[in-house]
This record gives C-alpha cells, structure tokens and sequence, in this order.
C-alpha cells in the first residue's frame, strides 16, 4: 500500500503538547515527515531541544507547563506570529503513575487531572480562535483504560474520560466553525503513558 506524499502536510503548522517523548515524538516525526512544521510544547527545555535537534529545521520549541492557562495563551498568539497560522493542535501533555485508589493523595489525582485534562482544556481553548480562522482541527490523546475498570489508575481514567467528554462537546460547539475536534486511544496506552 502506498504511503501519503512526503509534502502532504508542507503548509500546515501544527502545535503538540507533550511532543518531547513517548507517542508525542512519535507524532511529531510523522508530522514532519510529511512537510509540517511543528511546534513542541512541554515543561523541559532540554528535552524539547532534544526532540528538535532530531526532527530538524521545520520544528521548534516552546517551552512551557500546560497547567498554565495564560501561558498556553501566549505560546499560542508566538505560534501565530512566528508562523503565520495555527492548522491544528495536538494534546499529548500527559502525567500517570501507579497508585491504588485507597493510597492516591489528593495531590496526585488533582496532578494528573491538571496535566491531561485541565492541560487539554487550556490549549485546546488558546488555539480556538487562531482554529477558527484556518478552519483548523484538534487532535487529543487519550487512552482505553476508562473502557473498563483498570486497577491503580483511579486518577488517569477520571483524566482520560474527561478529555473524552471534552472532545465530543467541543465537535459539536465547533463543528459549524468548521473546527474538526478528534481524540484517538492507541492501543496499549493504558500504562505508561495516560
């Protein structure tokens, strides 16, 4: 079967939280194999310089905490100015740890909670209005642990079927902007990445 054209994505400049490792820098090679620009954005710095240095010239980082609504403001109007447009944006900022529920500190569900999905929220809401005028689209990771019961992850299920939610609302809000709004599981995401 042939694979999609080399310059498929050659005007598209895409915006990824969480793009410095696991299945985010796995999307962002994808992106950039098929023209994209992309811009990362995650709480280590050197790790995004990692991850840019290994995709090339049409990747960039921005540094930056997804629980920072204001931040992710700003990282979203750069992105605009820097390149002239956002296409899409895709929510891969993701926190997860083993803990059964009895042992799970308020803390650590409310950390979970602000990362993926509060995360998800405050990026997805800062690229609105720059989706708005490309017609854009959202992509949000999420996971297949809330399908059932998965023991010790109390905290990334309520996450994951929050973001879930979130995306059904917000396709259909944006849909008649033109806004397409998407969340994929991959499969095996359940431990290790949430």
């Amino acid at each position: 079967m042939p694979g999609f054209a080399s310059d498929l994505l050659a005007d598209r400049v895409v915006w990824l939280t969480g793009g410095a490792s696991g299945i985010g820098l796995g999307i962002a090679h994808a992106l950039v194999a098929h023209g994209a620009t992309v811009v990362l954005t995650g709480r280590k710095a050197d790790r995004l310089a990692a991850a840019v240095e290994a995709l090339g010239p049409k990747s960039f980082a921005a540094p930056g905490d997804v629980r920072d609504a204001d931040a992710m403001v700003r990282i979203a109007t750069d992105v605009v100015a820097t390149h002239g447009k956002l296409d899409a944006l895709v929510n891969g900022a993701a926190g997860n740890f083993l803990a059964p529920a009895a042992q799970l500190s308020p803390n650590g569900f409310g950390t979970v909670i602000d990362i993926d999905l509060k995360g998800t929220f405050h990026c997805t809401r800062a690229a609105f209005p720059h989706l708005l005028q490309s017609r854009g689209s959202v992509l949000s990771i999420s996971a297949t642990l809330h399908y059932g019961g998965t023991p010790w992850q109390a905290h990334c299920v309520a996450a994951k079927a929050g973001i879930d939610a979130l995306t059904r609302t917000l396709a259909v809000e944006w849909g008649p902007f033109g806004i397409r709004v998407n969340a994929v599981a991959p499969e095996g995401s359940s431990i290790g990445h949430c």
